[in-house]
């Protein structure tokens, strides 16, 4: 098979025969004038034969005929020119597209029973278990795309055509002898029966030769004359039939002769009849030869060598936070040919909240004449269902520090539900509470699924009416921790007894209430606004401890804090006391090398947390003191590459006349730092409101490993297809540093005090996590992110250390994820490209259920065996829950109107049934182009030659015979 952009081709080669003056002669009169001639010319040739020679026996008038036609038939041939030329078959073969919906709604169940399995699993169940993709391609080359919440559709994987396989295979090889051995006989052969005809026409025709010496010379045309019919003698009989055996005999033999020879233009003539030996090897034959079935077959086995091989459960996984069919649709239709597009298999739930309306795809489809065939996943009616959808907890709080739970509640049914909501803590004992999961599984007793959190107790209850028409509702809690420790709290519904699913009445978290004070180092090289602000905001805060070193400041100077330094801390006693530290513009001049190495220090071993708000005044001299070696080791703590010039031609603004908004990124949707206010959704709002910043450093892109979370969005700051990013962070070793581009959020302010105030203090305590969980002496376990979207892949991070307290050497560590329904899976971690001196393992995983997931790694032996936690809280996007019932309508509506049919799957049994229908449903749509090449030049030479012996030989035959009749 053979690929050209992107489109699947067989080809073939045959030979053909045509005439060529027919494509000159145009006009049907022209074709009535030429048709007119001919039948003219051959009518007359035989009146005046018949006139000519109707004294002469039968069997030699017809002959004298047949041979003058035989030589008009040769001299049409002639005029009409018949060549024999080269014609390519190419086959575009017939495609088909299977397209899987992978937005989160996929991973709802599949129908009302709580023990169904997802619509993503059936998805997957219906692609590779019932082979859908094995039986289409036996007919189609078949493609695989992922529909989510881009507007190109994610291609997976393609597959090309390969036919089911006959009984009887026959090698390529012994095709290739069988075919020479058949054009090696069989046209000798013919070519022989040929030359025997002649040769028998040559002996019968001078055997009537030597009869017509024999015969009477007079007295036939006499009676005639006297018109009395003459008596023919029966030797004359016998030589007028033997004349007319050796004119048949002779022309046959010419016409087969000829024939083999001008179309067997790889053998001579010899040859042919078998007296010479071919100077063509049998190998050099059979590729020559190869028939167009043949060809096709070798380039297909040649084909599925590549096959390509997809781990399903990790393609197809539910992530997608929107389902954008309508595009992906278009997007379909527009990148493949739509002549040869037989069909497109769509496996959803029908929803489409993004991007283009469906019915826009559908007239496209209407339009190219392509059929749909949607396939239905989920449950097609709206059980009466209370659900707790999302949990929202912080993972991290202080004694008396009052504190805030939201849950996001949805109601599924016809009328609206009364629920009690009630609010459960309890002491997080994890060997008490080992095997009492909260998430039940899928074999789990409906009975015990409850509603118990192991030595907790009912805290606060509210009662919330449900409404299916309202979507979700929010449920908010506070309390105010008052004993230390980690604990567990969790959301429970008291659903009525009509409640169908009792499994998602109930969502955990953990959460820990710590003792000691957040201690944060600000350091700043200037009092900017932005350091007095944060200043201010950290001291005032009870949970922090705060020392700031200001590199301007005077001796006898007042500042807000707890302590004031007059230079970088000196030790590494000094320095890892604290958790994070805050750098706002900082003079590198005054930090030397030994105060770099243990900065180095406190991110790599000490999992402590680093915060660089960028300024115009010290930044740009970083990259300008490029002979100074400590400008390597402070480029090397920014999670961006920085600008290697000045400000000026590096890049970057100072003084901006106007304010421009933060671009964010997907990441900074999930960012937990960056919730400003009471839910993401509320939070990304502000931030969309945000006036903006003027100014920023010019870095190059962001390193290997960093997540950006916004750019700044002037269009004219591009460079290289690529705006200024803002705001990154990544991980150094066991500790975060982050990147922002300007000291200028203190205009959030504007917007509302509050906002500025939780961005700092979240992102003090998010930076600070890995040193305030660093519980083990043997290392510290750490996730990019603690509260993630569906479908987001989550980076795990260990830092770990031996019992000689040294980096620990290893090819892998394993990890286990506890996933919601008591699913377990291993992650492997490897060692991280980026800590030369080993300790640090890096790996990832995908959340694929909303609940809450905990993460475990056990470090140590079996005596002092410790096990690394860290716990992530996964929900769903409010717009793939808002309609979590099938749209049977939509999807019917689609597979009529673009003439396709609908299957809708409510359980796993029809699954087998459904890839076969679908198999047998759509139609293959190959297109097949002929190519024609140049005439065979060595077939017009034999072509001419032999009918020029055919022509010449009928004549000369015929002048014997006339002569021998005493005719004119």
């Amino acid at each position: 098979m053979i690929r050209l952009l992107g489109q699947s081709f067989q080809s073939g080669t045959e030979q053909v025969l045509e005439f060529a003056r027919t494509e000159t002669i145009t006009g049907w009169w022209v074709w009535a004038a030429v048709i007119v001639a001919i039948a003219a010319g051959i009518s007359l040739c035989i009146r005046f034969y018949r006139r000519d020679v109707a004294e002469l026996p039968v069997a030699v008038r017809w002959t004298l005929i047949g041979l003058r036609l035989t030589a008009i038939v040769g001299l049409l041939f002639f005029f009409f020119d018949l060549v024999r030329r080269s014609q390519s078959r190419v086959t575009r073969v017939s495609e088909a597209i299977v397209m899987v919906d992978v937005s989160q709604s996929m991973s709802l169940p599949s129908s009302q029973d709580a023990n169904a399995p997802r619509r993503s699993d059936l998805a997957i169940a219906l692609v590779e278990d019932n082979e859908l993709v094995q039986s289409l391609r036996s007919e189609h080359r078949t493609s695989v795309y992922a529909v989510s919440d881009t507007e190109q559709p994610e291609l997976l994987a393609t597959w090309p055509l390969q036919p089911e396989s006959s009984e009887q295979s026959v090698t390529p090889e012994q095709a290739a002898v069988d075919n020479v051995a058949k054009q090696k006989f069989a046209p000798q052969s013919i070519a022989q029966a040929g030359g025997l005809s002649i040769s028998i026409g040559l002996v019968l025709g001078i055997v009537s030769l030597i009869l017509g010496a024999m015969a009477p010379r007079a007295g036939m045309t006499d009676s005639l004359a006297r018109g009395v019919t003459p008596v023919i003698p029966p030797r004359v009989i016998w030589r007028s039939r033997l004349i007319a055996a050796s004119a048949v005999c002779w022309v046959t033999g010419l016409l087969v002769l000829g024939g083999t020879y001008v179309t067997q233009t790889q053998q001579t003539l010899a040859q042919l009849l078998g007296r010479g030996t071919s100077t063509q090897s049998l190998t050099g034959q059979a590729d020559a030869q190869l028939s167009a079935d043949e060809q096709e077959s070798t380039i297909e086995q040649e084909d599925n060598i590549s096959d390509p091989v997809l781990q399903w459960q990790d393609a197809l996984a539910a992530t997608g936070s929107q389902s954008r069919l309508g595009d992906s649709l278009r997007s379909i239709l527009l990148d493949h040919n739509l002549s040869t597009l037989a069909g497109i298999v769509l496996i959803t739930d029908g929803q489409n909240n993004g991007g283009v309306a469906l019915s826009t795809a559908v007239a496209a489809a209407r339009r190219a004449d392509v059929s749909v065939f949607p396939v239905g996943l989920g449950s097609s009616r709206s059980p009466t269902n209370a659900r707790v959808v999302d949990l929202e907890a912080p993972r991290r709080v202080y004694p008396g520090d009052k504190f805030a739970i939201s849950a996001v509640l949805q109601a599924t049914g016809e009328s609206a539900i009364d629920v009690d909501v009630e609010l459960l803590d309890g002491l997080d004992d994890q060997a008490a509470n080992e095997g009492e999961i909260l998430t039940p599984t899928n074999n789990a007793d409906p009975k015990r699924i409850s509603t118990t959190l192991p030595g907790a107790e009912v805290i606060d209850r509210q009662t919330v009416r449900l409404t299916p028409e309202q979507g979700l509702t929010d449920v908010r809690f506070e309390m105010e921790p008052e004993s230390v420790g980690r604990r567990r709290l969790a959301i429970r519904l008291v659903a009525p007894p009509e409640d169908r699913n009792r499994a998602d009445d109930f969502q955990m978290a953990r959460y820990e209430v710590v003792a000691r004070k957040l201690r944060v180092l600000a350091i700043a090289g200037g009092p900017t606004r932005e350091y007095r602000f944060v200043r201010n905001l950290l001291y005032r805060d009870d949970s922090v401890r705060l020392d700031v070193w200001l590199q301007t400041g005077q001796p006898g100077m007042s500042q807000d804090a707890d302590a004031l330094l007059s230079a970088f801390p000196p030790s590494a006693e000094s320095l890892f006391q604290y958790d994070a530290i805050m750098m706002f513009d900082p003079n590198w001049s005054m930090i030397d090398m030994a105060s770099l190495d243990l900065i180095d220090r406190f991110l790599t071993q000490q999992a402590g947390g680093l915060a660089i708000i960028a300024g115009p005044v010290y930044h740009p001299r970083i990259s300008g003191a490029r002979a100074d070696p400590r400008s390597v080791q402070i480029a090397g703590f920014f999670p961006v590459n920085l600008a290697t010039r000045g400000v000026l031609l590096g890049g970057g603004r100072q003084g901006g006349a106007n304010p421009w908004a933060l671009d964010l990124t997907e990441e900074a949707e999930q960012a937990e730092f960056l919730w400003v206010a009471d839910s993401p959704e509320d939070s990304l709002k502000v931030w969309q409101a945000f006036e903006g910043v003027y100014d920023y450093v010019g870095v190059k892109n962001a390193k290997p490993g960093a997540k950006v979370y916004s750019y700044f969005s002037d269009p004219t700051t591009e460079i290289g297809g690529s705006l200024p990013i803002f705001m990154a962070s990544q991980f150094y070793g066991a500790g975060r540093v982050f990147f922002q581009g300007s000291g200028e959020m203190w205009r959030l302010r504007g917007d509302g005090d509050e906002y500025f105030d939780a961005y700092y203090t979240k992102l003090v305590r998010w930076i600070s996590e890995g040193r305030l969980l660093r519980d083990s002496k043997r290392g510290v376990l750490l996730v990019d992110s603690t509260r993630a979207m569906l479908g987001q892949t989550i980076s795990i991070r260990a830092v770990l250390v031996d019992d000689q307290f040294q980096p620990l050497q290893k090819d892998s560590v394993a990890a286990r994820v506890l996933a919601p329904g008591n699913k377990v899976t291993d992650v492997r971690l490897l060692p991280a490209a980026d800590a030369p001196d080993g300790g640090t393992f890096v790996g990832n995983f995908i959340v694929t259920a909303a609940g809450s997931y905990e993460v475990q790694l056990t470090v140590g032996e079996t005596i002092d065996e410790e096990i690394l936690r860290q716990n992530i809280q996964v929900r769903l996007p409010t717009s793939e829950l808002e309609r979590p019932r099938r749209d049977d309508e939509t999807l019917q509506s689609l597979a009529s109107a673009t003439r396709g049919k609908y299957f809708a799957i409510d359980s796993s049994d029809s699954l087998a049934k459904v890839s076969q229908t679908l198999t047998e449903t759509i139609t293959p749509q190959p297109q097949v182009t002929m190519l024609s090449g140049t005439p065979d030049a060595e077939f017009a030479m034999r072509r001419n030659a032999s009918l020029m012996w055919l022509i010449a030989s009928v004549l000369a035959f015929e002048w014997l015979v006339r002569r021998l009749h005493k005719l004119a």
